[in-house]
């Protein structure tokens, strides 16, 4: 009888120790997600591969810009939103290919790609160690995802364990009005020089 106690009370304490395994063994896409760095706007935030300083962020219904010789106009029913940033390659040759807006609703906003010609947009250009770039990463958004939005570079799906930059871009809902432009000239904005 009492053999079979012991049996018994050693098959439980396996049993627990497994189910607790269980419980505390974190999921495969948890194991490989990206690793985030994080920061708010003015922080340097550092990346694997690059660095990121935000500048400023401006809204607009309206972007005029030149381009290919050219005045472009661009309107859009949500709003412009402007992050003017500095990105830096930090010890190879490297290049953010894709940043997102992800509002507070957690809705993702690729950048726009309406705006051909537009110099110098941050996205997809080449980046080379101790060559910093100043720019832009121009995004099309619904007004109230304007507020207590996220800047993320890179895709996180595409990048499993290697770092994402998450920078906070303001504060949530407050009572202040969002200082939206009707129209915003590219060209005599802070930014326009690389």
């Amino acid at each position: 009888m009492m053999r079979w106690l012991g049996r018994l009370a050693a098959l439980l304490v396996a049993a627990v120790l497994l189910l607790a395994m269980q419980w505390t063994t974190p999921l495969y896409d948890e194991m490989i997600a990206s690793i985030p760095a994080r920061g708010q706007i003015g922080d340097t935030v550092a990346a694997r591969k690059f660095t990121i300083r935000i500048e400023t962020i401006q809204f607009a219904r309206q972007l005029r810009f030149e381009a290919y010789g050219k005045e472009e106009v661009r309107d859009t029913s949500g709003l412009w939103a402007v992050v003017t940033a500095t990105l830096a390659a930090r010890s190879e040759t490297t290049m953010v290919n894709d940043a997102y807006w992800e509002g507070p609703a957690g809705l993702l906003y690729s950048h726009s790609n309406r705006l051909s010609g537009v110099r110098p947009l941050l996205t997809d250009a080449l980046l080379q160690p101790g060559l910093p770039r100043r720019g832009w990463f121009i995004f099309e958004i619904r007004e109230d995802q304007a507020r207590g939005a996220t800047f993320v570079a890179p895709n996180p799906g595409l990048n499993p364990l290697d770092s994402v930059v998450r920078v906070a871009l303001g504060a949530g809902s407050g009572g202040a009005a969002l200082p939206i432009l009707d129209s915003l000239d590219l060209n005599r904005t802070p930014g326009a020089m690389e």
